[in-house]
Parts: C-alpha cells; structure tokens; sequence
C-alpha cells in the first residue's frame, strides 16, 4: 500500500506542517510491520529540518517543484483551459497511490485522482471569531468549506468538538467524518540550547504563532496584575513576530509590555528550533494554552508527551483535550489566570506522569483504521 502526505509550505503555518510531520512518523512505525509505503509530498518551499527528521525506513520523498520547465508550462495552459488544477491531480495519480491526505483545499479536478482522498477541516475559526478575518478571507473559507462537505467522500476532523461544528454548519453533507486527534511524537535526544537569550528560573511559557485568536494579551494582563500585587512571574513566548501578517497585533502587545512597564518579566524568543522549543517547556513550571479557538492544540499535546502542567483557557476543545493536571480558566480572565500561576508556583505540583506511550499506540490504531491500512 502505498500513502501520500502532503508536507509543503513553510512554518507559516507551523500547526499543519507538525500535524502531518506527525502523521507521517505515526505512519512510518506502521510500515515497520506492513507492506506500506510512506511518500512524502514536498514543494521548494518545504523546511529542509523537516525532511531531514524524516530520513527513515520505507519513507520517500518526491518533490512537485522537481519538474522540466515544459511539463510545467503544458500543464499551466491545460489549468486554464480547465480552470482546474490540472498540475497537481498529474502529479499525483504518477505517483500510483492508494491514498493521498490531509487535503485542505478542494479543487474540481480532484474528481480525476487515482486514489482515495481523505480530507482534512482544520477548524471552524472564522464561523466563531469572524472579526479575525476579512471578508475576502471568509468568503473563501465558507466556498471551501463548503464544496469538501458537498463533493467529497472522506472528511477528517480533530477533535469531536470540531465534528459538532461541521454538522452545525454542514448538516447535509453524505461525506463519512473521521474524528482523529493528532499526538506528539518527541525524540528524547540530548540537546544543547542554541538561544542567545537568558532566561531566569521558575519561568512558565506560551508556545503559539502570534495570531490574535492566540490570545497572548490576557497573558500579559495576568503579568502586569502579578506585579501590582509585589509577585513576579517571567514567561517565554516563543513564536515568530516579525510576519507583516501579525505586525498589528504584535504591536499591541509590546505598546502594552512597555505602557505597564513589564519588559523584564517577559522573553520573546522569536522563531526556534523545535529542538529549543522542547527543552524551554521541558523546563518551565508549566505550559499555558491561552486561545480563543482551537481545533486540536499542538502545545498540549507537547506538554501532555512531555508531562508538563497546563494552564488553559475553558473552551470546550480545551477541555476536550485535557482533562487532568490542568487548571482552566475563563478567556479574559487574568486575574484567575494569575491565581493558577501562582498556585503553581506555591504548590509546585506535582502529579502522576502520564503514560503517553498509550495515545501514541491508540492514535496509530485510529488512523490505521480511517486509512485502511
């Protein structure tokens, strides 16, 4: 048997790279004992890191850029002709696949793949928190949205949470839904911080992109509240927050940092390596999880792997999520999210570690039978 997975684009959007860069290695332990072959869908633009992670038995690489400058015109002018993406449905049914996935994008051409098409709904963001987006923005999601329910026969979801929403909005939709939870799967490999930055003891740490869904102000409030009741606390944000896409709202938090003069007790450590990343929360006191929305957080499942402590904001994904070793808290809640890191501190919990070894090998076993392998 053969699977594709698509793994193009960069760390813009770094929660679809992780998703699959997990899928794959999920699937590349499968083929251990199986006949399967795992073919890695790359572009130009894929993280060369992320390829190199994936040099392992019965993995292959093709990348779609790797093409004679004369296919890639003939299938542009057929694109036209078509009004389709003639190009990619080529290159795919090349490959000889019994299955591609996560496809998050619907195109007419679709129909003409030689293989079965699992579909991936990331989540219902901008039916909840629409002020996010613009309406250019919205209208292409809901058309998207909209043809995977009505033309497609295999729909994966994240979480049962993000099932609710797609009955919600999509009640007439005859596709079969698949609830898969994605998990972490994190080497423990010794490692030495590449940071330039120093970072003080005790700190807690907010891993998300800077999006305003993310919801890093009530963080800071938390903070700036802290210190006009004489308790300090530091958190690391890490995360890129130099994208013209965020400049806004990365402006705002820092017009906030310095209005309330609280520079020293936070660190940005802008774009890490995944490596830093997981010995910063290795490290921390605890791990919050501040969003207004999610589909299925990677950050939790990072602390969940790695037996940190949680801090959350109350959305119900959240809760699905995790339901142990976490204190929640309401989303514009700062003065009780600054009760849990306090707590935090005082009691300096400690818990039963969890066996996440467990929902490792039930999430192989889920996505074995979505798949078909």
């Amino acid at each position: 048997m053969r699977i594709g997975i698509l793994l193009t684009g960069d760390y813009s959007w770094a929660g679809g790279l992780y998703y699959s860069l997990n899928i794959i290695k999920l699937l590349q332990q499968i083929s251990i004992t199986t006949s399967l072959k795992v073919i890695v869908i790359i572009n130009n633009t894929t993280t060369k890191e992320l390829i190199e992670q994936l040099n392992l038995e019965n993995v292959q690489f093709t990348n779609l850029d790797n093409k004679p400058f004369l296919y890639k015109l003939f299938c542009k002018i057929m694109g036209a002709v078509t009004k389709s993406n003639y190009r990619f449905v080529k290159d795919i049914n090349a490959l000889k696949l019994n299955t591609i996935y996560p496809l998050i994008n619907y195109d007419k051409a679709h129909k003409k793949l030689n293989c079965k098409a699992y579909y991936w709904l990331y989540d219902f963001q901008h039916k909840f928190l629409p002020e996010l987006f613009s309406k250019e923005e919205i209208i292409k999601r809901d058309t998207n949205f909209k043809n995977i329910t009505t033309h497609t026969k295999n729909i994966v979801v994240s979480s049962n949470d993000s099932k609710n929403h797609l009955l919600q909005f999509y009640p007439n939709t005859q596709a079969l839904i698949n609830v898969y939870s994605f998990v972490s799967l994190i080497e423990d490999v010794k490692h030495t911080f590449t940071l330039k930055t120093t970072i003080p003891q005790n700190y807690f740490i907010v891993c998300n992109q800077f999006w305003p869904h993310k919801n890093h102000l009530v963080v800071l409030q938390a903070i700036h509240y802290l210190k006009t009741q004489n308790q300090a606390i530091h958190i690391v944000f890490t995360g890129k927050h130099n994208d013209v896409r965020n400049e806004k709202y990365v402006t705002e938090l820092k017009n906030y940092i310095n209005k309330n003069n609280i520079n020293s007790l936070v660190t940005f450590t802008g774009f890490i390596s995944r490596e830093d990343q997981i010995e910063l929360i290795k490290n921390s006191k605890a791990v919050i999880q501040p969003s207004l929305f999610e589909g299925w957080s990677t950050v939790i499942e990072d602390a969940k792997a790695l037996n940190k402590y949680i801090i959350a904001s109350d959305i119900e994904i959240n809760k699905e999520q995790i339901q142990r070793d976490v204190s929640f808290f309401a989303v514009d809640d700062y003065i009780q999210l600054s009760k849990h890191l306090i707590n935090c501190i005082l009691e300096d919990k400690v818990f039963i570690e969890r066996n996440y070894l467990e929902s490792i090998i039930k999430s192989r076993i889920k996505l074995s039978n979505i798949l078909k392998i």
